[in-house]
């Protein structure tokens, strides 16, 4: 074993270690919950508020559309001198918008799991930290970043409190995480290494490069959506002139439809 225990360098490494060690699952914790938490919350209420009505502006500009061509198919279908066949006509509108229906199965199945959330039970702010910082204590004690020599019990543990988290099953979250410390076994032992002082300054160095990456990815998605959101959604008015506008939108597009309903059932 390494004679370390009277090593300057080596002490101020252990130092600089743990406090990185602790600063990068302090950035872990943050960036799982806004990415887990934060962001689908702002997401499940801007679908709420805004969302809803694009959606629904979207299905009628789409439906709108697929009049203009059913028009266009006949009309060409008499410039030929042919008696339009209505169910070749609805067959062609079914294959040059079929992305566009993808689209809206995709968005309609987006607004209901948005609703879903939006009307789950929120966690108060007690019950918010208490969920956090347990989910900090997994970190600081099973991440693989921070503890490189995880057994599979361990791993089998995170990877559960993931899957908890993934689904927002808080209590799962608590429950699982507290059992952290009794698999805990990643940590390193840097004084039987060959060059004790050099194993702990390379892995300072990669937890400074991990904090880093954590830094900058933080940023990242918080300068796009959902997060981009809350400044406007935390603007009543602007929410609400964005949705009288679309509410506008929609009336005006329902009377095109209904007037070009009419037009071709008159024929």
């Amino acid at each position: 074993m390494n004679e370390v225990g009277f090593n300057k360098e080596y002490t101020m490494l252990q130092l600089r270690y743990g406090a990185l060690k602790e600063r990068v699952a302090n950035q872990i914790e943050m960036l799982h919950s806004l990415v887990c938490t934060t962001g689908p919350n702002i997401k499940a209420r801007y679908m709420m508020f805004v969302g809803r009505l694009e959606y629904k502006a979207y299905e009628l500009k789409v439906e709108f559309s697929r009049w203009k061509r059913r028009f266009a198919l006949r009309q060409a279908a008499l410039n030929r001198g042919e008696t339009p066949d209505l169910a070749a006509i609805e067959a062609t509108l079914k294959r040059e918008f079929a992305e566009f229906l993808k689209e809206m199965k995709r968005r309609s199945d987006e607004i209901k799991e948005n609703a879903k959330l939006f009307s789950s039970k929120c966690l108060s702010d007690k019950e918010d930290t208490a969920v956090r910082v347990a989910y900090l204590n997994a970190v600081k004690k099973l991440h693989p970043d921070l503890n490189p020599n995880l057994s599979k019990a361990a791993l089998d543990l995170w990877n559960e409190i993931q899957s908890a988290y993934a689904k927002r099953d808080w209590e799962a979250v608590r429950l699982l995480a507290a059992l952290a410390d009794s698999v805990a076994d990643g940590v390193e032992d840097f004084a039987s290494a060959p060059d004790a002082t050099a194993a702990l300054r390379e892995a300072c160095e990669k937890l400074e490069t991990k904090s880093r990456e954590l830094t900058a990815e933080t940023v990242r998605i918080q300068k796009n959506a959902p997060f981009t959101y809350k400044e406007f959604l935390d603007d009543e008015e602007a929410v609400t002139a964005r949705q009288n506008e679309l509410k506008i939108d929609i009336a005006e597009l329902k009377a095109k439809i209904a007037k070009c309903e009419e037009e071709w059932n008159n024929g």
